[in-house]
This record gives C-alpha cells, structure tokens and sequence, in this order.
C-alpha cells in the first residue's frame, strides 16, 4: 500500500520543470498522488457556464454598447476631417492627373503615341483608357 500525496494543480506543475529526471512519474511511482483541486474538462466547462447568467449578460452588452458608442463618437469627428481634407486636396491632384492621361491639357503626354492615320486619336486613347480601367464616372 503506498502513501497517499495531495497537491493542487499548482504544485504539481512545479515538479514538471526539472530538466534532468520527471520528477512526476518518480512521485506517482512511489505514492499514491491525489490532485485536490482537479477537475475534469466537463466540470470546467460547467464552471464557467455557471458564472453566465441573464444579469451578468446585459451588464456585458450595455458595458460593449457603451465602448462602441464612444468610440464611434470619438472616431467619426476623426473620419469627418480627414476626408474633407482629402476630398479638397484628392480632387485637385486627381483632376490635374486624368486631365494629363486623357491629354486635355498643354503639357500632357499621351499614354499612346500620336498617330497620323487616325484623325481622332483622343477617342482611341479615350476607348484604350475604358478598356483598362473601366468608365470614368
């Protein structure tokens, strides 16, 4: 008959760290090791499905609700600005940028080369644009 050892979860784990021998398995070979606050994956489960409960749920939710609301609040001022700035300064680039591509300015460079067959190249490159791009809205 072997002498009866108790330990907790805790304890237990400590014997695991020596590198050179399982003290684990020396400990189970000589005694009878109970663990005294182990419990099964069943009983865990149980558990922590015990602590949800109605109350605790709607405390949860109005707690989330309350995060997400400031942080909308906080980050829709944030969104505002940063795309009044872009609208403004994107518009300006973005136009001056299709209007070299599509060749409506002095200084522009075609993203085809001009030929002297057709009459109406600006179309062509307009068509070649719509090809690869898709229809400018």
């Amino acid at each position: 008959m072997k002498i009866k050892k108790y330990y907790t979860i805790k304890e237990w784990s400590k014997f695991k760290k020596n590198n050179y021998f399982d003290m684990q398995e020396i400990l189970c070979q000589r005694y009878d090791v109970i663990l005294t606050d182990h419990k099964t994956r069943n009983e865990k489960i149980i558990s922590i499905l015990k602590k949800f409960n109605q109350r605790n749920f709607d405390k949860a939710m109005k707690q989330f609700n309350n995060f997400m609301k400031d942080f909308g609040n906080s980050v829709d001022p944030l969104t505002r600005e940063i795309n009044t700035l872009e609208r403004d300064t994107s518009r300006q680039k973005n136009r001056d940028n299709i209007d070299l591509i599509w060749g409506k300015t002095h200084n522009s460079v075609p993203v085809w080369c001009l030929s002297d067959d057709n009459f109406d190249s600006q179309t062509r490159h307009e068509a070649n644009l719509e090809k690869i791009w898709g229809k400018k809205n």
